[in-house]
């Protein structure tokens, strides 16, 4: 078991959130080659804003967790294209499921989204 022992604690998730699909100006995407089809590339823009958020919140000692629905091979992939592995400390799947006394809405804490 791995503790991580702050109280500060910040969930990032990936796609359009970190990285952006299907903008009418791609001027600013980056190829991230597919983990799960051989051969496949995406081209995705980074949204600058909240990657600045990570490293911000890095930097003030947030513990800071990159997860993603498209699973843990895509958030690893995405964190290491945008080399922000110096920033991010855990990466994993989106959790699907919670057990917990309370609802996600009393304790998940401030929803942060720049657009």
């Amino acid at each position: 078991m791995k503790v991580y022992k702050t109280d500060s604690v910040i969930t990032v998730d990936v796609d359009d959130t970190l990285v952006m699909w299907n903008l009418a100006d791609k001027s600013g995407d980056i190829p991230f080659v597919d983990p799960y089809v051989e051969g496949m590339v995406n081209y995705l823009t980074p949204n600058e804003k909240h990657i600045d958020l990570v490293k911000k919140h890095h930097g003030r000692g947030y513990t800071v967790i990159v997860w993603s629905a498209g699973g843990v091979e895509w958030a690893e992939t995405v964190v290491k294209t945008l080399e922000l592995e110096s920033y991010v400390d855990i990466v994993l799947s989106k959790p699907v499921k919670y057990i917990d006394d309370l609802p996600c809405q009393e304790w998940m804490g401030t929803r942060l989204y720049l657009k």
